[in-house]
């Protein structure tokens, strides 16, 4: 009777104290909040990995030191584990990724994707692996690396991954995550758009640089990158744009008149007809005027009329000029349009889906764009 009564305690006491045996204590981590990927000279893959340090983000908050709030460690790898387990040896805590915020993709690592499948064999691994964190948005380095971002101190903000959240909120983007990203890039045919971050020479500072194409018909690779202005445009047509400035010239080389619109509508029609598929794309904006250095006065009809009318004309020769991008430099549907086909004749796309890119330069696409004022501002005419 004795032994089974210390046997049955110590049954108890292994299955209440079993899933505590594998913790480990914040003091044993290395918290990893970004992640950066890129091919160095001789095409090998180089992982990269901003680390925070806890004493240096609470001494930025209080202002009682210069103590560094991260650490950036690099290493080679054959995947992204080996390079993981070579990173390793450089630290005495264990790697955790449950926290990572940010992906970056250094411009070398898009273009060439180290491998014939592109960067499209590195998805397994975040999707896979049950510590990594796929709400991280992702970006695309222009004209640098990646672990060269992940070095620079942002102005504000103690890490890199909250400065550029804020750069996409302030600039009226939705965040793009991970998560997103895998779901759009596992659908065939069409292209891709990643946000762009760049920095400048000394390494010192990073700014907002548009958006990478990246062909999934070529295993994600890049195809080339988008101007800012360019990937407001193809945001909005995406519906991924909440807000932005437009500015039109009155005349050339002369005044000027800016709305900020907000909010931003899309709607994009596909038919079928005896010719075959054609795209029209309408997106409706309304704002308010921001800056008027113009003659024009908005509280007359007849000059709102003809400041709504130019604003319009604006955005049209912008959206038409985006679409010429596509279907005559990049060749790539980094436009959704295929996902829109597929959802109206998914039994057409069945045929269409191998090569949409060949079908997407060869569509007849039509555009509209209508802005409409809310308010004229603090005054009506120029002062």
């Amino acid at each position: 009777m004795k032994k089974a009564m210390i046997l049955l305690c110590l049954s108890l006491l292994s299955t209440v104290t079993g899933g505590c045996w594998n913790l480990k204590e914040p003091n044993q981590l290395a918290i990893v909040i970004a992640g950066g990927l890129d091919a160095n000279k001789d095409g090998r893959l180089v992982v990269s990995s901003q680390i925070a340090i806890p004493a240096g983000l609470n001494s930025q908050s209080t202002g009682a030191s210069n103590n560094r709030s991260f650490v950036v460690v690099s290493a080679l790898g054959k995947d992204f584990m080996d390079a993981g387990q070579n990173l390793q040896t450089q630290l005495s805590r264990s790697l955790f990724y449950a926290h990572r915020q940010t992906i970056l993709i250094g411009q070398r690592m898009a273009e060439q994707g180290l491998a014939k499948q592109g960067i499209r064999r590195y998805l397994d691994m975040i999707v896979r692996n049950p510590k990594s964190e796929i709400r991280s948005v992702i970006w695309v380095v222009k004209g640098g690396e990646a672990k060269d971002i992940l070095a620079t101190k942002p102005t504000f903000d103690p890490l890199i991954s909250t400065a550029l959240s804020s750069i996409q909120m302030s600039l009226g983007m939705k965040p793009y995550y991970f998560r997103e990203f895998l779901g759009d890039a596992l659908k065939n045919g069409g292209a891709v758009l990643l946000p762009a971050v760049s920095g400048n020479s000394s390494g010192t500072k990073f700014n907002y640089s548009g958006a990478a194409v990246l062909n999934k018909e070529n295993g994600l690779r890049l195809s080339g990158f988008l101007k800012p202005v360019e990937s407001y445009y193809a945001n909005w047509i995406t519906g991924r744009q909440k807000m932005f400035t437009i500015t039109a010239l009155q005349s050339q080389g002369g005044s000027s008149i800016s709305i900020r619109v907000k909010p931003l509508r899309n709607r994009i029609d596909i038919d079928k007809g005896p010719q075959g598929i054609r795209v029209h794309i309408r997106l409706r904006g309304s704002g308010d005027i921001v800056e008027n250095n113009t003659l024009l006065d908005p509280s007359s009809a007849k000059d709102l009329q003809t400041i709504q009318n130019r604003l319009s004309k604006e955005a049209e020769q912008r959206v038409a000029k985006l679409i010429d991008l596509a279907q005559k430099q990049y060749k790539v549907d980094f436009l959704g349009i295929g996902e829109l086909v597929h959802r109206k004749y998914p039994r057409e796309w069945k045929s269409l889906q191998k090569n949409w890119n060949d079908t997407f330069i060869t569509l007849p696409i039509t555009s509209e764009v209508r802005i409409r004022y809310q308010d004229p501002g603090q005054t009506n005419a120029a002062i």
